[in-house]
């Protein structure tokens, strides 16, 4: 069985305070875009997950989401089978573009399904926290507003079809490091999504942050750079996305987005053309 496996942007971000278990209490808005791996399963009788992929960077052993997201599942279900998990990696591995976790939140969706295991939303979302903080949202699919750790949701108003650059210099950034030097958030993005959901876009674009570029930007200097080259070729908004090191721009001007793309395309490691769904 193939399945698409989308990967997401964060159209603003704010990171607020740090948890008890942990994790940050953060306020984004999410949104997926066609960008997207895909991913082959079949079952196995040998009680194992065995993973595999096109990228030599994919990690196969324990520390892959997937990994993790099946033995979580097992603390609520009894599981007497293993699969074979083959993934075509398309989306930059530790980008801030979340496929990891889209990986591993489309695997347990499609497990519940093959085993039949009727999971309730509510074990789904916390096989979901145990895994990672924004696994959880790949069952929403929707422009969402996402409070906690990312997985309390406001469903927004429709953010699909605008035209994406994605731009990704082929670097890596340890959420862990940004998330030990952020400073004092910006108070949240209550204006920002009244924006979103009255679709005032010029209003969006103007105000949209993410509090996470003040130390990626000083890890990965060059995201800096993107920004400015995608402002000067026509964005409406370029912003960083999750931790970085991903640049994206939205472009409300179609001649702009393929210029753009053009200009582009064999400058960086990856450059995608793509849309929000």
């Amino acid at each position: 069985m193939k399945i698409n496996s989308y990967a997401k942007i964060n159209l603003s971000l704010d990171v607020l305070d740090l948890r008890e278990d942990g994790y940050h209490n953060i306020d984004t808005i999410m949104n997926l875009i066609d960008l997207h791996d895909v991913i082959e399963i079949d079952r196995n009788n040998t009680n194992e997950l065995k993973l595999s992929s096109n990228n030599s960077n994919f990690p196969t052993d324990k520390t892959n989401l997937i990994y993790k997201i099946f033995e979580n599942l097992k603390k609520f279900r009894k599981i007497n089978c293993g699969y074979d998990v083959f993934v075509d990696k398309q989306i930059p591995i530790s980008a801030g573009l979340a496929g990891g976790s889209s990986n591993a939140c489309e695997f347990l969706m499609y497990v519940n399904d093959d085993l039949s295991l009727n999971l309730s939303n509510e074990e789904i979302k916390e096989i979901c926290r145990l895994t990672g903080a924004d696994t959880f949202y790949f069952t929403s699919k929707k422009c969402v507003r996402a409070t906690g750790i990312g997985n309390e949701f406001v469903r927004l108003s429709d953010f699909s079809n605008k035209n994406i650059i994605i731009v990704n210099n082929g670097m890596s950034i340890s959420s862990k490091d940004v998330y030990d030097n952020l400073k004092e958030s910006n108070g949240g993005l209550g204006k920002i999504t009244v924006a979103i959901d009255s679709r005032d876009y010029e209003t969006f674009y103007r105000q949209a942050f993410n509090t996470m570029e003040s130390v990626s930007e000083k890890l990965v200097e060059e995201i800096s750079d993107i920004k400015e080259q995608l402002n000067n070729l026509g964005a409406d908004l370029s912003l960083m996305s999750g931790s970085g090191p991903t640049v994206f721009g939205i472009f409300e001007n179609y001649n702009d987005y393929e210029n753009c793309y053009n200009k582009l395309k064999d400058k960086y490691k990856y450059v995608f053309k793509t849309k929000t769904l």
